[in-house]
């Protein structure tokens, strides 16, 4: 038997060709072409297994990349809804802030007392003068800030409004007929009638100075408020702040009576400026211009 295989190719014109393989070359091929065969398939369902993998990834990608922008535009949706709240809370606080100044230039005019802030806004140049022109104030933020800071520490000192719910002003500063002996006499302060207990409250951040008890006062108390004022309450029924402690505008310091030299129920206030006293009315008026002690932080 003839262990070799014979494979004859036949051509057109009859002419024929032979090819002899010996078994051992021929398993040889077919272990190779199997071979082949098995890698070509392992490699193809790798392929496909490998596309498949990276389809699923380009999916996840995509589907990451849709989430992140519907996050941006959230984010900056987000963005302008904080834009516009901060802008609304900065124009409200600035708005409160003008409020403030407004209200302590109006203070300090009644008072005759000229505030730097006003000066440092006039035009040095001698432009934008002239009648009924009003130059607006257009500084900016942290300008008007600062502006309100230093107005604060000038009126901090200053004693304004009533010091009690009175019912009356039953006598006022300057000349009077003494109501003791009837004789001529200049009165230092103002009285303010009122019921017997009511509160005595500061008019300004201040120290307490001296308190106590003399003939002519009573039970007075006396602050000192620093930058030359001071303020004295006198004839109370009793004394509620420390010697020495610190009061701001609108602590009770004392209940209203009728001690020491005194025909009835009221509080003797007085203000002093460099020692002397002055008028307390035209700082009593300007209770009007206050409506709270929150809303000039003073």
């Amino acid at each position: 038997m003839d262990p070799k295989l014979h494979i004859i190719v036949a051509g057109e014109q009859a002419q024929a060709r032979t090819f002899v393989f010996s078994k051992s070359v021929l398993r040889k091929l077919l272990t190779t072409l199997s071979v082949l065969f098995v890698v070509a398939t392992v490699g193809g369902i790798l392929s496909t297994a490998h596309n498949l993998i990276l389809k699923g990834r380009i999916r996840s990608l995509k589907e990451n990349v849709a989430s992140l922008s519907t996050e941006k535009k959230d984010l900056e949706e987000n963005v302008v809804d904080l834009q516009a709240s901060a802008k609304a809370q900065l124009t409200g606080t600035y708005g409160e802030l003008n409020k403030r100044s407004q209200i302590i230039d109006s203070i300090l005019t009644t008072l005759d007392i000229a505030p730097t802030s006003l000066a440092s806004r006039n035009n040095q140049d001698g432009r934008d003068t002239g009648g009924h022109f009003t130059k607006v104030y257009q500084g900016s933020f942290t300008d008007l800030v600062s502006k309100v800071d230093r107005d604060i520490k000038i009126i901090k000192p200053i004693p304004l409004g009533y010091p009690v719910d009175a019912n009356r002003i039953s006598s006022v500063f300057g000349r009077r007929t003494d109501p003791m002996n009837g004789q001529a006499a200049f009165h230092d302060g103002i009285d303010l009638s009122g019921k017997k207990g009511s509160e005595v409250r500061a008019t300004a951040y201040g120290k307490v100075a001296s308190r106590g008890y003399n003939d002519s006062y009573g039970w007075y108390i006396k602050i000192d408020h620093g930058n030359d004022y001071s303020t004295m309450y006198a004839h109370n029924s009793k004394i509620i702040a420390r010697w020495g402690s610190q009061v701001k505008r609108g602590d009770v310091i004392a209940k209203l009576g009728n001690t020491g030299r005194s025909t009835g129920p009221h509080l003797h206030y007085e203000i002093r400026y460099k020692g002397r006293p002055i008028n307390p009315a035209k700082y009593l008026k300007i209770n009007k211009l206050v409506s709270s002690n929150n809303e000039l932080g003073a």
